[in-house]
Parts: C-alpha cells; structure tokens; sequence
C-alpha cells in the first residue's frame, strides 16, 4: 500500500475553473432545530426521503444507538489527543451514544510517522480529517469509504452538494464521493462577509492612544508604537512580565507559521516552498525581495529591540492562550485572538484590542472558503456497515442548522438566549474564551472551553446563514452582537480612521485584494519530492527561528545566506519547480473567478 507522508496545503480552497461557471448562493435550506438538549433513544430512523441522482427517493439507514461506539478519529487539524469530554462530549454522547477519541498527528510528537503507521494498518481512523492532498493519496490506497449511494440521503449534507461534487471530481476518476470539504458556506465563491480581516496588527485602543496614537507608516513604526507600549507596561497588572510579541512553535509545518502568516499583509500567502501574490505572482519562499524574509526580518528586529517574549520558542500555544487571556501579549495578528480578550464592557472602558492601520500594506485576504478550506472529512473504509450509518448521520448532524449553530454559538441558555426570534449572548457567553465559565453538572460540568469542540474543524463556515435566524452562525454576525460591541472603543476606532470597521477601511484605501477561494485537489508529492520538502522544512523552521534571536544584523544576514545554501544543497530548486507547476492550476480557476 502506497502511504507517505505529504505536503499539507494552506490553501483558503481552490476551486477548477471549469466549476465557476453558474456558482452562487444557494437559496435552499436544511430543516433543523435550535434546541440543544438532547436524549439518548435506543433506535432513530430518518423520515426525510430525497431525490437520488436516478431520480429515484432514498431513506437513510436505519440506525441503532443500543451500544456505545468510540469513534476513532484521525483528525490533523486538532490540538488535543484523547477522548472529548465536557458538555460538547456529553451532547454528543447523549444524541448518538458516541465517544469522540481524536487522534491528533501534530501533538503526538511524529505526525508523520501515525500517519505512515496507521495508513500501513489499513485504517487511518473511523472519521478523518485530512489535507486535500492527503486525502487524494488515502482515497487512491483504498483508505477511505465510498458515500457516492447515500449522501443523497442526508438533507443537511445535500445543501452543499455543489461544493461536495466539485471537490469529488477530482479524486479518482470523479464519478465517485468520497470527501467533504470542511467550511463550506452558501454566500457565493468571491464573497467576503466577516466583520474583521483574518491577520493584521491590532492593539489595545487604551495603550495605542496612552502613547500618542502614531500614524504606523510602516512596520518600522509598528516596533516604534509596540516599544513604546512595552516601556509604559513591562507588566501586566498583576506583576506578570509582558511583551509586545509573543509567538509559539508547535503550529509550524513547512516553515515558521508566525512569520507565514504575516506575510498576507505584503501581499503574499506561503503555500509549501513558494510564495503566491494578490498579483497571482510565485516566488521562491526563499525570495529576497519576498514577504517571508520581510516578516522575518520584523521578528528579529522586535527582538533586537526587546520586544519578544524569550519564552516564544519554547511555549505552546495553550501558554500562549493563558498569556492573552491576563493581558501580557501586546500585539494580535489574528481576528479570532479577540476572543482571549475582547468584551463589550471592555470595549466601553476603551481596552478592547482593534485593528490599527499600517499605511504599506497590502493584504492578502481570500474570500469565504464557499467551497472549502483545504481540508476534508471522510470515513474509513474499514468501518462495518452499521458503523457506517453511525457515522453519517453523525456527518448529518455536524452539518445541520442544529449542529452548526452548537457549533459556532454554544448552548442555549448558558451561552445565549432567543429573544424576540433572534439569538443574544449572555454575560458567560461573552466571555467564554476570556475568562473561566463553568458549565452546569447535568450539561457536562468542568470549564466550557475546556469541554469546547476539540475536532476543530467544521463542515459550515460561520459565515453561513441559519434558516432559523436568517442571520450567520457566528456570534460575532448576530445582529445583537454587533450592537453590543458599538462601544467607546469601536465608536473612537470610527471617528479617528472615518470607516464603519476593518475590512471598509483597508478595502476603500486600497490597502486590502480579496481572492477568490478555489478548492482542488493538488498534484501529490513524488517519494523524492517528499523526502527533499520534509528536509528542507526541517531547515526552514530551525534557521527562522535561530534568525528571530540573531546577535545582529550580519549574523542574521549570514544565517539567512547559509540557510539558503543548505537549501539548495538538498534540492531546493526541484521543490519549487514542483510548487510553481502544482500551484498553476490554483491560480488559473482564480484568475477565472475574478
């Protein structure tokens, strides 16, 4: 059986240019429930019946919940091993007599070596999550299940069969379904609704205005600004040390990811060894004149200057987690980061963090991932059949307006309440990820994030529309939200930087090219090609650290130079060879999308 370990692609999804034509917002909905307290029973059948591709109406197996079923899950995008407990497992447990066990090849020490493992076994795992190209190579060695005769079958998985089918006609022969792409949405492919652009500079309104409120021409002011915050709060205000920049090393896969993900504002996005640009441009990573060693360099200067918390090559990202929450991290680059921090009574006494324009910028910001985010979810072929239907309609669930909205919005009650129709966030609600709430004994007991989703990938993006509220998923869209984060902090952000948020000013200013999001299954790593991309990785990610902790300039400098050497030396030239024809595809259904 044919299994290595491959590229992991950090695509936003990619679409063929040949699927563009006719897409668009679908204007059919799941039927669902909003009501988060579930039963075990003992038998469930599915009514719903559904036109198959023959024309002919299928029900979905019958499905026994008599015994309890550990469900081996394989799942790359996870940051926890072991079984999902708290009131997400018991949900789970209750509805389906479930235990979710989640199999996390990057917190199991050698994700590449579980992976050859289990694929050499014959079973990956009973549900998996994978990178496109992975799944490509698990479907080709006979891993994965067929769901080609009964995903019809499931009304929830049906509103997205768009996207499920495009995706699928790339694997194999493209008769069959095997996958389905996680995040989905039904907004269009070259829609881009969020409140907040994914990464860019943001920093607490208190202290940027405490020292001055500069004007950031650039990065260089950027460090000014983050050293002069840095000088007034060398602590926290319990005595903690605090940094303007904190960083962790237990997401890099291919290179550095703090310095990859800065490179989307200078236009640039790190996919394997090339950069790719809002210009559909591809440069070698190892460009000169490229975003990667522009970012690069940023970090080592920050440190030059004192600004980088010395526990950031050694910390996880849990550490990192605990260090926002107590205010002892200076500068966000991600828009989900406002979750350690922000509230509503935070943003009225001006200490909420927000987006501070850089005049340089150019951000790199794909659009809602329509048709996926670059990874997919499948079962394993090994699974019996009544395992099988366990499964789907567990797949069904996950993707109905019930699943999703316990998804993105928690529990009703303890998270938000319904009035008047439309969903509100309670106090513990808003501070769910900030602060410690504690969830009741009969819903699952412990800390809610400690018992939060740990699969940490979804089928439908929180940008989607619930049929039940006619407003997105995600907390942060709901309408009542939005109102309550019209406080001091936004209202002086608006009245200062003449936008209603973010994504008006970058986009009206020019500062912001939003790309289509495309999802295809890209060429797979030849043996050679895997074995100089690991090599080189490897190279990539101990050279970038060592440079953000260089003496100085030359030392920097020359350990960039021997880095490229290295490089080079182990076939650097063919692997970006390879990159540049892989990506091709990528930027040709882009350029048909624009």
């Amino acid at each position: 059986m044919k299994c290595k370990k491959i590229a992991s692609l950090a695509l936003s999804a990619v679409m063929a240019a040949s699927m563009l034509a006719g897409c668009g917002s679908s204007g059919d909905s799941a039927g669902g429930t909003t009501n988060t307290q579930t039963q075990t029973e003992s038998k469930t059948e599915a009514t719903t019946t559904t036109e198959t591709s023959t024309g002919d109406t299928a029900a979905a197996a019958e499905v026994s919940h008599d015994e309890e079923y550990t469900v081996d899950f394989y799942d790359v995008a996870a940051n926890f091993q072991g079984v999902q407990s708290g009131w997400y497992g018991k949900i789970v447990k209750d509805k389906f007599n479930m235990n979710l066990n989640i199999i996390a090849p990057q917190v199991s020490g050698d994700g590449a070596a579980l992976y050859q493992t289990r694929c050499a076994a014959g079973a990956l795992g009973d549900l998996i999550i994978l990178d496109n190209a992975d799944m490509q190579e698990c479907v080709e060695s006979g891993l994965i299940h067929d769901l080609t005769d009964v995903i019809a079958q499931y009304p929830n998985l049906s509103r997205y069969m768009e996207q499920i089918k495009a995706f699928n006609a790339m694997l194999g022969d493209g008769s069959k379904i095997y996958a389905i792409p996680l995040e989905m949405n039904t907004n269009g492919p070259t829609a881009y609704k969020q409140l907040h652009v994914y990464t860019y500079p943001r920093l607490g309104w208190d202290m940027y205005n405490e020292v001055g409120a500069p004007e950031l021409k650039n990065t260089d002011d950027l460090l000014n600004c983050l050293a002069e915050i840095q000088k007034a709060h060398p602590q926290n205000d319990k005595g903690d040390p605090a940094y303007a920049i904190s960083m962790w090393k237990d997401w890099d896969s291919q290179y550095m990811e703090n310095v990859a993900q800065l490179t989307k504002w200078y236009g640039q996005e790190v996919n394997g060894s090339v950069l790719i640009g809002t210009d559909n441009s591809i440069a070698p990573l190892t460009d000169k004149a490229g975003a990667y060693y522009k970012m690069l360099k940023f970090f080592y200067q920050a440190n030059q200057m004192g600004l980088v918390d010395p526990d950031s090559a050694t910390q996880d990202w849990n550490m990192m987690v605990s260090k926002m929450q107590d205010k002892r991290v200076y500068l966000y680059w991600y828009s989900w980061q406002y979750g350690f921090w922000n509230t509503p009574a935070k943003g009225e006494e001006g200490v909420n963090y927000i987006e501070i324009p850089v005049a340089d910028t150019n951000l790199y910001q794909p659009s809602d991932t329509y048709y996926g985010d670059g990874r997919v979810i499948a079962v394993g072929s090994q699974v019996s059949d009544e395992n099988f239907a366990r499964l789907m309609e567990f797949l069904d669930w996950y993707a109905s307006p019930e699943g999703v909205q316990i998804q993105h919005g928690g529990t009703e009650g303890l998270i938000y309440t319904v009035e008047d129709g439309k969903y509100v966030l309670t106090e513990d609600g808003l501070n769910r990820f900030s602060a410690e709430v504690a969830v009741p004994e009969d819903q699952g007991g412990g800390n809610w994030n400690d018992g939060n989703n740990q699969i940490n990938q979804w089928i439908v993006a929180s940008c989607d529309i619930n049929p039940d509220t006619n407003e997105p998923y995600g907390t942060d869209m709901w309408s009542s939200t939005i109102k309550m984060n019209e406080t001091k902090t936004t209202k002086e952000w608006t009245e200062k930087f003449g936008a209603a948020d973010d994504v008006e000013y970058l986009s009206k200013n020019n500062m912001m090219t939003v790309v289509p999001s495309i999802n295809i299954a890209l060429a797979i790593d030849t043996t050679d090609i895997s074995l100089i991309r690991k090599q080189c990785g490897d190279i990539i990610k101990d050279a970038s650290w060592r440079m953000v902790f260089a003496a100085d300039d030359a030392d920097f400098e020359k350990q960039w130079d021997d880095m490229t050497s290295q490089l080079e030396g182990l076939g650097w030239a063919d692997l970006v060879a390879f990159d540049t024809e892989k990506y091709a595809p990528m930027l040709e259904a882009r350029k048909a999308a624009q």
